[in-house]
């Protein structure tokens, strides 16, 4: 969500905000920074390492229905219900689905062939949609301070976010064991007819240049802090939290894929559930409790109609059951990305304005 742009809003800046801050600064630390990447992996860890590996399924299965399904049933719950959405984006919410679902229909007609491109378009894509994510929140920040970024201040910030996903591609061509899901599972072992496994010989150099390539990158935002300095605006510490959570969702995916591969994604939804329920519940003025519940419980539904509901559906359907979970899973992933990449995009003047003038009444 909030996908950053090159263009301004209706050319205009905002006015100064004394409190830059998104839900909070503990809230914004928990929900949107590392507070919950730390913690919450810090857990799952220590249950693998004294041996509870039931413990830590269970953990990462009940975040996942708790975060991934509703963070797909949040993008769709802004899309449909509302027209002005759908008349704007008609591509997206309307043409997109049908040309997915063509896909699919010819992945599962030349499953040798089709089926893995589209599912390595899932896989890949991932990680560049996390990055986008994390971009455009980083971006909320100065707007909410009153002094946006300029176009070559965003590609400073934005260099390390983007790194970070190119090098985790390395630790996806490492995955062995349990995956994510059959998408994943596909990629690894039948993936244009090559198993994805790096040479044991070379894992150490790819790691190191992976690494060493990660940590320069940091130079960009420091760059980045030094010139917002000068100018006697300094970056908002939210903005390095976030650059620091996605460095932690990424790095450690050189070196324990199947980290990355299944915590990532409840990070992802957690930060996407944070904002989204602000933006319904605040960002469009004040609103209480019972909205927010009542918004929770909608995308909460919506989500286990998601998952787990509609991959109960799997061994009902034609095909061979791996490769239809597969591209079931790319074709609602690539479908969110899609509207994702439309429906939060920083150009529109509605988006920017419920996030940043309904702060300046704090």
């Amino acid at each position: 969500m909030l996908q950053p742009s090159q263009q301004q809003p209706g050319g205009t800046s905002p006015k100064a905000i004394a409190f830059p801050y998104i839900l909070g600064p503990a809230a914004d630390l928990f929900f949107l920074g590392p507070g919950a990447t730390l913690l919450v992996s810090a857990l799952f860890v220590t249950l693998m390492v004294a041996g509870r590996d039931a413990a830590a399924g269970l953990l990462a299965t009940a975040l996942t229905i708790a975060f991934s399904g509703p963070h797909y049933a949040a993008t769709y719950r802004r899309a449909y219900a509302s027209r002005e959405i759908i008349r704007s984006h008609p591509v997206v919410t309307v043409l997109a689905p049908v040309l997915l679902a063509i896909a699919v229909a010819l992945a599962l007609r030349f499953p040798a062939t089709v089926a893995p491109l589209f599912v390595v378009l899932y896989v890949i894509w991932s990680g560049y949609h996390y990055s986008g994510q994390s971009l455009g929140l980083a971006l909320l920040y100065p707007l909410r301070q009153g002094h946006r970024l300029d176009v070559g201040e965003k590609r400073l910030l934005a260099f390390p976010l983007y790194v970070s996903w190119l090098v985790s591609l390395v630790g996806l061509l490492r995955v062995d064991g349990a995956v994510r899901n059959s998408a994943y599972r596909v990629v690894r072992d039948t993936a244009l007819g090559v198993r994805l496994q790096l040479p044991p010989a070379s894992v150490p150099w790819v790691l190191g240049a992976g690494i060493a390539l990660l940590i320069a990158s940091f130079s960009a935002v420091a760059l980045l802090a030094v010139r917002r300095r000068r100018r006697a605006v300094p970056l908002p510490w939210p903005v390095y939290g976030i650059v620091l959570t996605q460095a932690i969702w990424f790095g450690w995916g050189l070196f324990y894929p199947l980290l990355n591969i299944v915590l990532v994604p409840i990070f992802h939804g957690l930060q996407y559930l944070a904002l989204t329920s602000w933006h319904q519940c605040k960002g469009r003025g004040p609103a209480g409790p019972r909205a927010f519940a009542l918004y929770a419980g909608t995308v909460l539904l919506l989500g286990l109609v998601i998952n787990p509901g509609l991959f109960l559906l799997i061994d009902d359907l034609p095909g061979e059951p791996l490769l239809v979970g597969a591209l079931l899973i790319s074709l609602l992933n690539v479908h969110h990305f899609l509207m994702d990449g439309r429906i939060w995009r920083l150009r529109e003047r509605r988006v920017v304005e419920s996030f940043v003038e309904t702060a300046a009444a704090r």
